[in-house]
């Protein structure tokens, strides 16, 4: 009696993908019968008759590197699930340019149910940081997931406030998953993997390059009901991800921000031309019912409020944050350095000692040492959870 071969459904499409002349949207030509399409490219004569099928030439396929993938996936422990297959999120199947497979570290399952994604400069400010951790905290908390692209700034903010709250999280990257990017963030993607999930349509090895980015960003869109950017510029790849949003069917929000800031043309420009406004998760709920989300929200300061799902009116921005542009330039005398540099950072949201370090490159000591400066100068206030702001 022989030994039936049981060949996993990735095989096919991984092989396909190194394939000379073909690109990863043939591979839903593939037959269904994953033994069948994987012995058609084991051999010249059925690499002609897929290529007779997609209408192009299907090249020699470099067995080696297939090889060096299977096995890069089995050391990393990392999952696989390809468009056939069950495990797929069913409506990645209606966006344009669905990936045929994705690599996951982590929990695939958690991207059954779309969520809310946040995106964002890498130059964020410390209070666009503090903002987006409180922001995707809320969120996280209600249950839902937040998506994000785990780069520096208001991604990486996005992940650790979801983390901070005990909810879930999905980074997308547009590296293979054995290569975290950035490096720094290799750690926060661990922590990820371990509640939520890390996914990636780009093969094992797959190292930075720009190309691949703005196609990641359609699959944080895609992982979504609506999309919000904190803070961005006028070329910010935040908007690419608003762009794949709008062409999916998702919803757009953005924080507004002060006029004079770069980091804010972006959302603001957003906002001006329909983006709903976001200054909590509130507003979110409002704007996108479909999240489901029960009609009773208590938010992290113990407030509790409530929102319905009325018609969405086109958005217009009602001004900007409480900041005073001439208030945060002009610091009283007798101020060190430091504690100047601190100030001119802090606004009326609330921000934490480690976004204040990252953001002006200080030791934590010298932030605490300024902090304490301006407290007793009465400069500046903490609220209940040790986080400071602007009086």
């Amino acid at each position: 009696m022989g030994v039936v071969c049981v060949v996993p459904s990735f095989y096919p499409v991984v092989a396909l993908m190194l394939a000379d002349g073909v690109c990863p949207a043939d591979c839903f030509s593939l037959p269904r019968d994953t033994a069948h399409a994987f012995a058609l490219l084991q051999t010249q004569s059925g690499r002609k008759t897929l290529s007779f099928a997609l209408r192009k030439p299907v090249g020699d396929i470099p067995w080696t590197l297939f090889d060096e993938q299977i096995e890069a996936i089995r050391r990393f422990g990392v999952g696989v699930v390809t468009f056939f297959d069950d495990g797929y999120p069913s409506y990645l199947r209606d966006i344009p340019q669905s990936p045929p497979i994705l690599f996951s570290r982590g929990d695939i399952g958690r991207l059954h149910n779309r969520g809310v994604a946040i995106v964002g400069s890498r130059r964020a400010s410390a209070r666009g940081i503090a903002f987006t951790r409180a922001l995707a905290g809320d969120i996280a908390a209600l249950g839902i997931l937040v998506a994000s692209g785990a780069a520096h700034g208001i991604d990486t903010a996005a992940h650790r406030g979801a983390l901070d709250r005990g909810g879930t999280t999905v980074a997308v990257l547009g590296t293979g998953l054995d290569v975290p990017y950035p490096a720094e963030n290799a750690g926060l993607l661990d922590e990820i993997a371990r509640t939520g999930c890390v996914v990636s349509e780009q093969p094992m090895g797959t190292e930075p390059r720009k190309y691949v980015f703005p196609q990641r960003n359609r699959l944080i869109s895609a992982f979504s009901h609506a999309v919000v950017v904190v803070e961005a510029g006028e070329k910010s790849g935040a908007l690419i991800t608003t762009r794949w949003a709008l062409e999916q069917g998702r919803d757009v929000g953005a924080v507004p921000g002060f006029p004079g800031d770069p980091r804010s043309r972006g959302g603001n420009r957003l906002i001006k031309t329909g983006a709903f406004v976001v200054e909590s998760v509130e507003d979110i709920l409002q704007a996108v019912p479909r999240l489901g989300v029960a009609t009773v929200v208590t938010t992290r300061n113990g407030a509790v409020s409530g929102h319905g799902s009325p018609p969405r009116g086109p958005a217009s921005p009602d001004g900007p944050p409480e900041t005073d542009p001439e208030g945060v330039d002009a610091a009283p005398p007798g101020l060190s350095d430091e504690a100047r540099r601190v100030l001119d950072a802090l606004g009326s949201s609330p921000v934490d000692t480690d976004s204040l370090a990252q953001h002006l490159e200080m030791s934590a000591a010298v932030i605490q040492r300024s902090l304490l400066e301006l407290e007793l100068r009465g400069l500046v206030e903490r609220d209940r959870s040790s986080l400071y702001y602007r009086r």
